[in-house]
């Protein structure tokens, strides 16, 4: 009964904090473009900017994949998720690029920058690229939150997940990204506490004495990174590809964006690889102490089973801090996706909107996108599958402009063709997984999508440039850093 009082009462807060966040938003005269609606722009400061960074990394998905992996699999089991960790340090270096492009050209989101950079088209890829991942893994919450409410209540599948979606809906369409960034400063704390909290429980059942726990699960291969559940292969191609998934989120970027100048934004995405660290270690050592006490628990349910073996407090806690990372997810990625379809749809418009249709539109977006791409989750229940297949997508986008950036000349055309061929096959696989299960050919979708996307970028730009020339692209590029720089260094806040 307490967990189900904590849960209930805790989703019924969230719910009500947005309402009074909007009504907050509202009396202030705030968020009165859709554009500040939509991103919070030049806004937040570094708690608000990490806590909405944070939508990408704790998501209920890596809490309740990455423990269940633990207990069915292995750590070598979560490759992909130790590759992201890689990516997020090294996205470091990529926030003073985009920043410094919205300086110069007062882009809003990740589309706009590569619109400006490259072009119309390459914009529409981005935002297509966007749609695809965030699709996906805004039906991984919503499967996790649904099945949650629904072992908690006792009650159909099918009034769970209406009432998840609708919540989903009404977190995003509350406050704008401002306001859900405010409201993922509470999920980051609850899912912090409760995390350590489980993390310390089972640690002292253990007597503090990690060593025990290696010496009885070493021998089943549970800490085997290498030659473990991953093959080599699927290692290296994840290490290959999977760490620039991190570098064009479109939530990262939006919280860069959002936040009040560069340096803001700069070290907010700077605690995320240490955060990311710290939350996955905890959830893998708490896992694999699970596994020494309780081996015959069901892994599907490992971590409430785990939280359960601690009282009703503690079983409440866990649920807690599961929604509580689910619901910084989603509401987040349906208002990126509003966002971007709204600057695919404007520029078509043969007359201009009002800022009071913008604003109406943008609303309905949500309404639609929360509840199609939520409605997602009920084809599959395999968290893991969801998100790895989804963010590749991503990871495709990130190798591109990665290569144009270093190599220099790789010019529209080649970043164009190498985003359409890139996730065409990685939209093919995901389909391909949905419904047989599997991947086409044997072949994981890091490999497939990432390959075609990177020989077709070398080929095209071989064709179609000169050696030792830059692309137009690129002097863009480091004109937008120049006049950065230079404003930085006069003293003016950007």
């Amino acid at each position: 009964m307490l967990t189900i009082i904590l849960v209930v009462g805790y989703f019924l807060f969230c719910v009500g904090m947005a309402f009074f966040l909007d009504y907050r938003t509202k009396k202030r005269k705030l968020n009165e473009t859709a554009v500040e609606y939509s991103t919070g722009k030049n806004s937040m400061g570094l708690f608000m900017a990490f806590s909405l960074m944070c939508g990408n990394l704790i998501s209920s998905s890596y809490i309740i994949g990455n423990s269940s992996a633990v207990i069915e699999h292995d750590i070598a089991y979560q490759w992909t998720f130790y590759g992201y960790i890689i990516g997020w340090a090294l996205t470091c270096a990529y926030i003073p690029i985009y920043r410094s492009i919205c300086y110069k050209y007062g882009c809003s989101s990740l589309g706009e920058i590569l619109g400006k950079l490259f072009s119309k088209r390459v914009s529409v890829c981005v935002s297509v690229m966007i749609f695809v991942s965030f699709a996906s893994a805004v039906s991984a919450q919503t499967v996790i939150v649904s099945n949650l409410l629904q072992s908690l209540l006792g009650i159909r599948s099918e009034v769970t997940m209406t009432v998840t979606i609708a919540a989903m809906i009404l977190l995003a369409l509350q406050g704008g990204m401002k306001g859900l960034a405010r409201i993922n400063m509470v999920h980051v704390v609850v899912l912090s506490v409760s995390v350590v909290a489980i993390f310390i429980a089972v640690m002292t059942s253990v007597g503090w004495d990690f060593g025990q726990v290696y010496r009885a699960l070493e021998p089943q291969g549970t800490f085997k990174l290498i030659g473990g559940s991953r093959s080599n292969s699927y290692i290296i191609g994840t290490l290959a590809i999977q760490p620039f998934v991190t570098v064009v989120n479109a939530l990262s970027i939006s919280a860069a964006i959002g936040a009040k100048d560069a340096k803001t934004a700069q070290k907010a995405q700077s605690i995320m690889p240490i955060f990311a660290i710290f939350f996955f270690g905890l959830v893998i050592i708490a896992a694999c102490c699970g596994k020494f006490l309780w081996p015959d628990m069901d892994p599907g349910t490992a971590w409430y089973t785990i939280a359960g073996h601690y009282g009703p407090a503690m079983a409440a806690l866990a649920s807690c801090g599961v929604l509580a990372a689910s619901m910084s997810t989603a509401p987040t990625y349906i208002m990126v996706m509003s966002s971007t379809a709204m600057e695919l749809y404007t520029p078509l418009r043969k007359s201009p909107m009002s800022e009071k249709q913008k604003m109406f539109l943008t609303k309905l977006l949500i309404v639609v996108f929360g509840i199609l791409f939520q409605l997602l989750g009920l084809l599959s229940s395999d968290v893991v599958d969801i998100l790895s297949n989804a963010l590749t997508v991503r990871a495709v986008c990130g190798l591109t402009f990665t290569l144009f950036l270093l190599w220099k000349r790789p010019n529209e055309k080649s970043i164009f063709y190498s985003m359409v061929l890139g996730i065409i096959v990685c939209v093919v696989w995901i389909v391909y997984g949905y419904v047989f299960g599997t991947s086409p050919f044997g072949i994981q979708i890091t490999y497939a999508g990432g390959i075609v996307a990177l020989a077709t970028q070398i080929i095209v730009t071989l064709v179609t440039t000169r050696s030792g020339e830059r692309s137009d692209s690129y002097q863009l590029y480091k004109e937008a850093r120049k006049e950065m720089k230079a404003a930085i260094a006069a003293g003016k806040r950007v």
